[in-house]
């Protein structure tokens, strides 16, 4: 008969660590943004719309 708790743990502890990885990796992303120096954006002028 399969150990299902121990396939349960087996489980929760890979979501768990699986969480962990993606909050670490999204603090490091929202850090490395707030640190970068801010980049001036200049849009380019849309040409007038055509009628047919």
């Amino acid at each position: 008969m399969p150990d299902y708790k121990k396939m349960y743990f087996s489980l929760m502890n890979a979501v768990t660590t699986a969480k962990e990885q993606l909050q670490n990796a999204q603090l490091a992303a929202e850090k490395a943004y707030i640190e970068d120096e801010p980049v001036a954006l200049s849009l380019p002028r849309q040409a007038e719309e055509q009628t047919f």
